[in-house]
């Protein structure tokens, strides 16, 4: 468990034995195990324990309106669950959290928690680095979501995962960026088909190359 803690980002820095000590003796945290497809947590119940993935990988699922499943995020040790959602006065969760494959969960007890950030500052420092982080992923995503139309969802991602000097970036995920664009599958492809066709973009095999960056900037103005 040690060992895997040391990689956690919420204990960066941290030496294996100088994480056994924190634990020592310590009865503020609880390991729970998880088979493939068990509910983790239930989107909106209340988040007290800041839990800690020690084997294993989850996601997040969100059900629209529509009844449609989307995985917002997947997650593997040693990351951490929703850490943003921890503290504040809305600490719930946004979503259910699932076992992919079999999971070893560590909670962290919330006060407990408080406790080592008041104690060890590079806890502290480093949760709100994850915090940081964990902002600027969600602006990015509220940035695509905002847009009018998926031709400029798609044109942003393609021009925010390439530059003038490197044009070329791997195919994503169609699925997944269908996900994340809460578009279909096929609505995806046609708007890369339709770049493609104008000259804007070349897609490979493997990658697409964006052809006419000053053209594709001037779609989404």
């Amino acid at each position: 468990m040690y060992s895997i803690l040391k990689d956690c980002p919420l204990f960066r820095g941290m030496s294996e034995d100088k994480i056994k000590e924190i634990f020592k003796d310590n009865s503020d945290y609880a390991i729970t195990e998880y088979k493939d497809g068990d509910i983790i947590a239930h989107h909106d119940t209340a988040y007290s324990g800041l839990m800690i993935i020690l084997k294993g990988k989850v996601y997040g699922e969100m059900i629209y309106e529509s009844g449609q499943k989307v995985h917002i995020d997947e997650l593997e040790a040693p990351q951490l669950i929703a850490p943003a959602f921890l503290f504040g006065g809305y600490n719930k969760l946004p979503v259910d959290v699932i076992a992919d494959g079999d999971v070893s969960i560590m909670t962290l007890h919330r006060g407990y928690l408080f406790e080592l950030m008041q104690d060890y500052t590079l806890i502290l420092s480093n949760f709100i680095d994850i915090i940081s982080n964990r902002a600027n992923i969600w602006s990015k995503k509220i940035y695509y979501l905002s847009f009018r139309s998926l031709k400029e969802k798609v044109i942003t991602y393609l021009l925010g995962h390439s530059s003038q000097d490197n044009a070329t970036l791997p195919i994503p995920d169609i699925t997944e960026i269908s996900q994340y664009f809460d578009a279909t599958r096929s609505a995806v492809l046609s708007v890369l088909a339709d770049l493609d066709k104008k000259h804007l973009i070349k897609s490979g095999n493997d990658t697409i190359t964006v052809l006419n960056r000053k053209a594709l900037e001037d779609l989404i103005k």
